[in-house]
């Protein structure tokens, strides 16, 4: 393995490949760059050529030139795909079959059927990895928010989500729309089994079970259920409900993929479908 460089040669190259993210135009951006010491041997960004991933476009660069990136660094603001459902070769693979020694990432990827599989898959093909620095893992953070908050929360009266329960606190964010100041529920959700999951709210007394009802239309005023429960149990196929100033959003749990004491494989997910109804405002919560 090359020696590690310099501090101000990792962060100049990190710095390069959020730049390089920061020109992509597609809701995922993200920058890539390929660096041999001090010297940048190909950047790339998704978007730049139709079809192709950053890390793809940097190396496909490197080779119309005949750049040998044996031994050389990358750096990514996004962890590489690894299980692509498509017949493209996922990245990770390409990364490791040109020879690249070592891997900076910006951020993992928040898709639970993807969360550091990219990584697991370069480590175990004998890429060393490294992590961006802190401010640049920000960075690179903004510049992929619109793809990131895919994962973390989501807008709309009616629509649904498939996120990892175990990674941002459980947090997801339901809003009427997303416009800024929109009226907004933060769900969190935590390990319960395999076939239920916990439903937490700010605090106690907003989280409702609407037990035996499987269909929205099923239940007729929200405020009638017990609200006495901070993180009541919701099985598969169950309606949680959570409240607060503006109204209710009701929470039904389609599928889980449990943790592995669970019996899980090793992706975790909760997917959901919400209904949002808002207070009227002359009736305040009681």
């Amino acid at each position: 393995m090359p020696e590690r460089p310099p501090a101000e040669v990792e962060r100049a190259h990190e710095t390069r490949a959020v730049e390089e993210a920061l020109k992509s135009m597609t809701n995922a951006r993200v920058g890539a760059v390929i660096a041999r010491g001090e010297s940048v041997l190909a950047a790339g960004y998704k978007g730049e050529i139709d079809g192709l991933h950053a890390e793809e476009i940097a190396l496909h660069k490197a080779a119309e030139q005949n750049l040998d990136v044996r031994g050389a660094a990358l750096y990514v603001t996004l962890e590489p795909c690894a299980n692509s459902r498509t017949r493209r070769v996922p990245c990770a693979e390409l990364i490791a079959s040109a020879g690249i020694a070592e891997a900076y990432i910006g951020n993992y990827d928040p898709n639970p059927q993807v969360y550091r599989l990219g990584w697991k898959y370069l480590r175990d093909h004998g890429v060393r990895l490294r992590d961006f620095a802190p401010d640049l893992r920000e960075r690179a953070r903004d510049a992929g928010r619109d793809f990131t908050k895919f994962f973390t929360e989501g807008s709309g009266m009616s629509a649904g989500a498939k996120f990892d329960f175990t990674q941002n606190g459980g947090r997801f964010t339901i809003s009427v729309d997303s416009a800024q100041g929109s009226p907004s529920w933060e769900t969190r959700w935590s390990n319960c089994g395999a076939n239920a999951i916990y439903m937490y709210g700010g605090s106690p007394g907003v989280v409702a079970n609407a037990r035996y009802a499987n269909r929205f239309e099923e239940i007729d005023d929200p405020d009638a259920l017990d609200f006495g429960s901070h993180s009541p149990k919701i099985e598969i196929g169950s309606i949680g409900v959570m409240r607060n100033e503006y109204g209710h959003v009701l929470c039904r749990v389609i599928a889980i993929e449990p943790t592995a004491d669970y019996g899980g494989t090793g992706h975790v997910s909760v997917t959901i479908e919400w209904e949002i109804r808002l207070r009227e405002p002359a009736l305040p919560i009681l």
